[in-house]
């Protein structure tokens, strides 16, 4: 198996490419990390499906090892980075993995650039919906949301990227020193330069539906239970099916918001199941 490490340039930024190739005759699977994460969130997905499928992971712009020297942190930026970086690695069509931000990034660029996309997986992805279905509030554990307000009090009181790692540590004290590095390099930049960007768009409604509309691959959604944390609830599901009838839902019950990572073996399972 040839394993690529590389960067690919999208004009101010370089893109960190990592890329696992048994056979050229494979599948084309590209995957799309989520907000405040990096490519190695796949890294147990990808060690498994590489024997089967050519693979591609990626940081995007900001996050992990890839470029973050600009302000501009949007999602039309990240979107138009993949994009060169997908028309730069490949000449055929391939199949856009993408979870939450990332599964948005990816709707978007299956939208833009048909030519590009032969199918989605969306893995509890962004969306949205009419108000009256999105007024179900989400059920996240108590424990979790606890952990999350004590995690962003941390980062946020952190007044260097140094001052970071000491805070990582002691929420994290079992994490290898090279993931500390990763997540103090993240986090810094991402909770004290790109929020001042306001980078969590909010997807409107019309825009949304525009989008989808605009898709002529088959979707595939992997979803996590709304129960645990999965961010898609039953009457988005149904809302998005019947603005998109021929896409399918899966739904990994034992996991929320991360099933490629909470029931990874499962996951793997599906996506050999549906990708051949």
């Amino acid at each position: 198996m040839q394993i690529i490490k590389t960067f690919v340039h999208t004009g101010d930024v370089a893109i960190d490419i990592k890329q696992y190739l048994p056979d050229k005759e494979y599948i084309n699977l590209v995957f799309i990390h989520g907000y405040s994460s990096s490519k190695n969130t796949w890294d147990r997905v990808t060690n498994e499906l590489s024997n089967c499928y050519n693979i591609t992971t990626l940081d995007l712009r900001g996050m992990g090892r890839s470029g973050r020297f600009s302000d501009k942190f949007t999602n039309d930026v990240w979107i138009n980075d993949l994009i060169i970086v997908l028309e730069k690695l490949f000449e055929q069509k391939i199949i856009l993995i993408g979870h939450s931000l990332g599964g948005w990034i990816a709707t978007n660029i299956a939208s833009k650039r048909p030519d590009l996309v032969n199918k989605l997986v969306l893995v509890d992805p962004y969306t949205s919906a009419p108000n009256d279905v999105r007024k179900k509030v989400r059920r996240i554990p108590s424990a979790d949301i606890e952990f999350r307000a004590k995690r962003s009090k941390k980062i946020k009181s952190a007044r260097t990227p140094k001052d970071l790692i000491i805070e990582i540590k002691k929420i994290y004290p079992n994490a290898s020193k090279r993931s500390i590095e990763i997540l103090s390099r993240m986090w810094f930049d991402l909770d004290h330069i790109l929020e001042k960007n306001r980078i969590r768009e909010k997807i409107n409604i019309d825009k949304f539906i525009q989008i989808y509309k605009k898709i002529s691959c088959n979707i595939l959604f992997i979803l996590g239970s709304p129960l645990l944390g999965g961010i898609v609830t039953k009457e988005e599901k149904k809302y998005i099916k019947n603005l998109i009838p021929d896409s399918k839902f899966l739904e990994l019950k034992n996991s929320g918001h991360t099933p490629h990572i909470e029931d990874h073996i499962k996951f793997i399972d599906k996506i050999k199941k549906e990708i051949k």
